[in-house]
């Protein structure tokens, strides 16, 4: 893979009021599109940018690049080219040598002399009125060359990039040193955790900047950035400024589809930007929220317009990390601007004559963002590129504390040149510990009967992505109510685990017991840890998931058994009949109705014969009006019962589903109607449409109740579908942890 460097990294030669903005950067060009960590043969484009404002004297001069290949790295031959802001070539390829041309790259050297003028030996003059021109105000120039880091460069090398600028404004010389940018060859794995996560430790509401009714809000972010902060407008964020809002309108727009680009700016910010709603806790997490109506309370983002230097959105040094854990750092980010391109000549997307960019984008300057870790970059978002139809994505990485590491620096970076463009949210900041899935063989309850003590066996099977990380564990055990936790003795250890389906994994057993009165109420759960050290304090890995052991009284078991219980309409009333055998001590039979199969109500009672065989019938006196339930409920004198089965009667229907328990945990409820006794399949697809689970069985005519179990599978959408009689109803779930 190539390693593109196109020096970036931006600071200040001058005060961004001055003539001049310069800056330094870099792209992974073999990630531009994907994102992820930086690997060796991976190409990276090095950039130096420079900004010519309208500000007297609105031109430098004697403008020139001096820079060094890094380390670990080889020049990629005749890359030396000035480009816009948007990566179009304005001036070269030059050819690498010292042959007059405006640049060369020799012994690791590399010289590129721009502004017009510019020869081998000397730079040239840049004025503000020169193309590529910004809006015929500003002239933006990005020197560049690309680099490959070496195939023999290994995981843990760290790639520095540094170098300086020499130019002059009314004949000062002005020289910048750049200050290294380190980044690290990582085979850190480039997708956010596959399994479980702790809430993340970033601060401002866990990184989502909270809720509030005011379209700004008025507080400062709990971490640094180097933004400042300015309330959102028909002319703001400016450059190098940040909004904090519940709705990126300019005065609280809700409607998504208005008129873009405006004329004069009234509810876009610039006549431009989206009008959207944040991104946390969203159904759609590629479309996000809605915008926020003035007034109602909705979450914030961070909006900001990014200009020339690689500012940092966010920084936070985290304290309390666990050694030797995994972690995910990530976030979810948009493009807010669709219309933002500012071609070389000057003009805008809604100008005559304007020239779209690459694929005929006029989205204009991609936001690039840089993901850090101790002043290192692990991992880059690529170009972020404008999705109206799925504009929230989500970037990060897992990574694993070094032993005895408890304090991190992270920062979250722009990359990318300013000019048109480089407008972006960020929301849902996450710094959390990144751990297994957790599996009980019975969850939530075991249930027994207090009149006979029953054994409980309890396993947990553990599943992790990373090797050699999750095989510490431990049984703990509650007081009633699960609020205090204590070890159990001897339940402690080290998996064995292998590799099932591309994850390891392992079963921990706890050792049998018999199940008391005394223990009703108990919960039971394992934590895990990557290291035994971990396993003590909060460094423990659990997912708030326990068993409860649930004690409760039976009763007597009745003797007595239906016969059978039928129902049928007789001049639109439920005409119902039923018989029993061996009937012994029965004091009555409830008629309970429901309108749903779910809820039912006692509508009336039939005394019991006590014979050995029985024959009862009762007429509801209402009229059916629609879908009616009926069961019966047989008592005896000692507050002991048993249910019939439910009688459905109302407008015929061969197959029909009246109830899904939606969401879901490990299993699905679910009540079928159908007209007459048959096969049931039914079968469970991930949304990657892999078979989670399926089952074949036979129901009775009327309302049955079957319950899908034991389903295995992270949170997401599943799809459900119900087979009967030829006909398939198909429906979509949503399972939750």
């Amino acid at each position: 893979m190539l390693l593109l460097l196109c020096s970036h990294y931006m600071q200040n030669l001058t005060a961004q009021s001055g003539v001049a903005d310069v800056g330094k950067s870099f792209a992974n060009i073999t990630k531009l599109t994907t994102g992820g960590t930086f690997n060796p043969n991976d190409v990276l484009e090095i950039r130096v940018t420079f900004a010519v404002r309208n500000v007297a004297p609105s031109q430098i001069t004697a403008v020139q690049v001096f820079d060094t290949v890094p380390a670990k790295t080889t020049y990629q031959a005749n890359t030396l080219r000035v480009t816009t802001n948007e990566g179009v070539t304005y001036g070269g390829p030059y050819t690498d040598g010292n042959d007059g041309d405006p640049a060369s790259s020799v012994g690791g050297k590399v010289l590129i002399n721009l502004g017009t003028g510019a020869t081998g030996a000397a730079g040239g003059t840049i004025k503000n009125t020169d193309k590529p021109s910004f809006y015929s105000s500003t002239c933006i120039l990005v020197a560049c060359y690309r680099v490959r880091i070496n195939a023999a460069a290994i995981y843990g090398d760290t790639i520095k990039i540094g170098g300086k600028v020499v130019y002059k404004i009314s004949g000062v010389t002005t020289t910048r040193n750049f200050p290294l940018y380190r980044i690290i060859l990582s085979q850190l794995n480039n997708t956010p955790c596959s399994n479980g996560k702790t809430i993340s430790a970033a601060s401002d509401s866990a990184g989502t900047f909270a809720t509030g009714n005011t379209l700004n809000r008025a507080a400062l972010p709990a971490f640094t950035t180097t933004y400042t902060k300015q309330n959102i407008g028909t002319n703001s964020p400016q450059d190098y400024n940040y909004s904090i809002v519940n709705n990126s309108s300019a005065d609280g727009s809700t409607n998504i589809n208005s008129t873009m680009p405006e004329g004069t700016a009234l509810h876009r910010v610039f006549g431009l930007w989206d009008i959207a709603g944040d991104h946390t806790g969203a159904v759609n997490t590629a479309f996000g929220n809605t915008p926020a109506t003035p007034g109602i309370r909705k979450g914030y983002m961070v909006v900001i317009n990014s200009s020339y230097n690689t500012d940092t959105a966010y920084r936070e040094t985290l304290s309390t990390l666990c050694p030797s854990t995994y972690y995910e750092f990530s976030g979810w980010f948009r493009n807010v601007c669709p219309r933002c391109g500012c071609d070389l000549n000057g003009k805008g997307s809604g100008d005559g004559g304007y020239t779209p960019g690459t694929g005929n984008d006029s989205s204009g300057v991609k936001p690039n963002i840089n993901f850090e870790i101790d002043g290192i970059a692990y991992y880059t978002s690529g170009d972020v590129k404008y999705d109206r139809a799925a504009p929230w994505k989500k970037f990060g990485f897992t990574f694993q504390t070094k032993p005895g590491q408890t304090t991190a620096n992270f920062l979250i970076r722009n990359n990318s040149p300013g000019g048109g463009g480089n407008d972006w949210a960020i929301d849902d900041i996450n710094v959390s510990h990144c751990g297994p899935t957790l599996s009980m063989n019975y969850n939530p309850v075991v249930l027994g009967c207090s009149a006979n003590p029953f054994i409980v066996k309890l396993s947990d099977t553990i599943r992790y992505l990373f090797s050699n990380s999750y095989v510490y564990y431990k049984w703990q055990r509650s007081n009633v109510g699960g609020t205090i936790w204590a070890d159990i003795a001897g339940a402690s250890g080290m998996g064995l685990p292998t590799l099932v389906g591309g994850q390891w994994q392992f079963v921990t057993n706890l050792a049998p017991f018999l199940a008391l009165p005394a223990d009703s109420g108990k919960y039971y759960r394992v934590i895990v840890a990557t290291s035994a050290a971990n396993l003590i304090g909060n460094c423990a890995y659990n997912d708030q998931s326990a068993t409860l052991i649930k004690v409760i009284n039976c009763g007597l078991v009745l003797a007595t058994d239906f016969q059978q219980f039928k129902g049928q309409l007789v001049s639109n009333k439920g005409y119902l009949t039923w018989s029993a055998s061996n009937e012994e001590n029965i004091k009555d039979y409830d008629i309970e109705k429901s309108v749903d199969g779910i809820n039912f109500n006692k509508i009336n009672s039939v005394t019991a014969k006590n014979i050995a065989e029985s024959y009862y019938n009762f007429t509801d006196p209402d009229n059916i009006d629609g879908d009616t339930y009926y069961r019966l409920k047989m008592n005896d004198g000692n507050a002991a019962y048993k249910y019939s089965k439910v009688v459905h009667l109302g407008i015929p229907e061969d197959f029909a589903v009246k109830s899904i328990i939606n969401p879901f945990k490990n299993s699905i409820s679910i009540n079928a109607t159908v007209s007459k006794e048959g096969m049931l399949i039914i079968t469970l697809h991930n949304e990657k449409g892999q078979l989670v689970k399926s089952l074949e069985v036979l129901i009775n005519k009327g309302i049955d109740n079957i319950v899908l179990d034991n389903i295995q599978g992270p949170a997401g959408i599943y799809f459900l579908s119900l087979t009967y009689n030829n006909k398939t109803i198909n429906q979509k779930l949503v399972k939750i942890n």
